[in-house]
């Protein structure tokens, strides 16, 4: 998410074309474990990506793996002042709590054993992020001042400054944390659409986005998002994937909620990557049977007023890990699609946008979670031009939710959950 510590949507977002590479096996498993660590981790995971040439080796995956914790080892152990040996010590437990991640991302322990664990570890990778973040900092103007020979400069890598760096990651962890649980907020946005019929004008269309519910996205927050979205009384409600994460039977139970707005008004999905992470089929069955029009590659017609809106949905670019002759395809979801007033698609990753340009009036995306917490929110902007928001892409409108959910580590800082409801109006 992502965030500091849980943007997979970061890495998945930077080169997409690195799907077209001859080790997606191995890019993908990298991601996976890259998304668990702090964005300057992120960048290196990437780095190695692209110096890598041939890895389908499950092998070359840990030997990655445990080099990068071995980095974050030497780093946290070496720039963690001011306490001298036992620098070493935090390190360890750090890190160490980190490598106990594969138990909470494949559920191998019984469910209370699971949730301790997973919020140790996912509060771990807060800290993890957040120290890293403000070390670099620290370093970046306390060195040259302590070179210079500043009085006051050795205060920086002292006792007393390194604990007031863990207060403060605990003090903003404990906020994100209460601002992820608290649920989406409702953002309400104008498109503004040249020659809009008039019988559109005012259309409104509802977007949930990267919902994650499992592990961490429970029944009662879905019930929570479900009765925001129906008090918003829209014309249709798109879901642009990630609205499920995880084990099928586990977790189907959660979503039944949705049928609610399938009773109320039409319900379009697209797929996104992480329902391709398990059970892919299962829950894309389960939707349809909610009464859900699932779009892969496909398209629908709004056809209830005078003048038809054409929404198309493509394929997640994650297929390819389940079935690689698939993927995302413009024309395949256009093909036999009449003449419409408006054209929208939508997509789970933003990234297709300049290609979609050349045939859609406005895109619909989520998957960036805007970066979630602090400072994924701002290295996200340097890897994805519409990382959330509105934006134009030539002649397109482009907006990115930025999630009404949230994944992995429970935590938002500087940004917010959200349920969009989107209003067309005349230019």
């Amino acid at each position: 998410m992502g965030q500091i510590l849980s943007i997979a949507l970061i890495i998945k977002d930077i080169n997409q074309y690195l799907e077209d590479f001859a080790y997606p096996k191995f890019e993908h498993k990298l991601k996976r474990f890259a998304h668990t660590f702090a964005p300057e981790v992120i960048v290196l995971c990437e780095v190695i990506t692209h110096l890598s040439f041939s890895y389908h080796s499950m092998n070359w995956f840990l030997i990655i793996a445990i080099s990068i914790c071995s980095l974050l080892l030497v780093f946290l152990g070496f720039r963690t002042t001011g306490i001298g040996a036992y620098s070493w010590l935090v390190a360890a437990i750090l890190i160490g709590l980190i490598l106990m991640y594969p138990l909470v991302w494949y559920g191998v322990l019984p469910e209370l054993p699971d949730k301790i664990l997973r919020a140790i570890v996912h509060f771990d990778m807060g800290m993890v992020g957040l120290i890293i973040t403000f070390i670099l900092v620290r370093d970046l103007v306390f060195l040259p001042l302590h070179a210079i020979k500043v009085d006051w400069a050795h205060w920086g890598f002292s006792k007393s400054g390194t604990f007031l760096m863990f207060i403060i990651s605990f003090a903003l962890l404990s906020i994100g944390n209460w601002r992820a649980q608290r649920g989406p907020e409702l953002v309400q946005v104008s498109i503004p659409i040249g020659n809009l019929p008039s019988s559109l004008e005012n259309y409104k269309i509802l977007q949930l986005s990267d919902l994650h519910t499992g592990p961490g996205i429970n029944a009662a927050y879905v019930d929570n998002v479900i009765d925001m979205a129906l008090r918003q009384e829209a014309d249709i409600v798109v879901l642009t994937g990630d609205i499920a994460d995880g084990n099928f039977e586990k977790y189907k139970d959660s979503l039944k909620p949705l049928s609610k707005l399938t009773a109320k008004t039409q319900v379009l999905y697209v797929v996104g990557n992480h329902e391709y992470l398990k059970d892919s089929d299962q829950w894309l069955d389960y939707f349809r049977s909610l009464g859900i029009q699932v779009l892969l590659n496909d398209h629908w017609v709004m056809s209830s007023r005078e003048n038809p809106i054409l929404f198309a949905g493509i394929i997640d670019p994650e297929v390819k890990e389940v079935d690689p002759t698939s993927g995302p395809d413009l024309q395949k979801a256009l093909y036999g699609s009449p003449d419409a007033d408006l054209k929208i698609l939508l997509a789970h990753q933003p990234n297709i946008a300049e290609e979609a340009s050349q045939y859609f009036d406005l895109q619909l995306s989520g998957h960036t979670h805007a970066g979630q917490f602090f400072p994924g929110n701002i290295l996200i902007k340097l890897f994805q031009p519409f990382a959330k928001g509105l934006n134009k892409c030539n002649n397109m409108w482009v907006y990115t939710n930025s999630g009404t959910g949230y994944w992995g580590p429970p935590f938002r800082l500087g940004t917010t959950s959200e349920i969009t409801l989107l209003k067309l109006i005349k230019q």
